[in-house]
């Protein structure tokens, strides 16, 4: 009878650390998996940072350019204002035509 349960509890035991290493097996995957997933979420915050900075300064750049853009346009509107020559054309050059 204690062969018996000798064999018994020999069973168990052996089924008891397959289990174990089966536990131990998946909690290495486990914390696999979470580290790669950590890496991952660590990743897209960074691209989302990146995004967020490349559309700051893409807002700037677009603003400064339309500043200068405006900007060049009055320049451009001053340059072409009528001067006070009435009616004359511009003088330019040498004084060809006072001879």
């Amino acid at each position: 009878m204690l062969d018996l349960e000798n064999k018994a509890l020999k069973q168990r035991l052996e089924s008891l650390t397959q289990e174990q290493l089966i536990k131990r097996f998946q909690q290495e995957m486990f914390e696999r998996e979470v580290a790669r997933l950590r890496n991952v979420y660590q990743q897209q915050q960074q691209q989302q940072i990146q995004q967020q900075q490349q559309q700051t300064t893409g807002m700037h750049s677009r603003s400064n350019s339309r500043d200068l853009d405006s900007q060049f346009a009055i320049l451009s509107i001053k340059h072409k204002e009528p001067t006070s020559n009435s009616g004359r054309e511009p003088v330019s050059g040498p004084a060809s035509h006072l001879k």
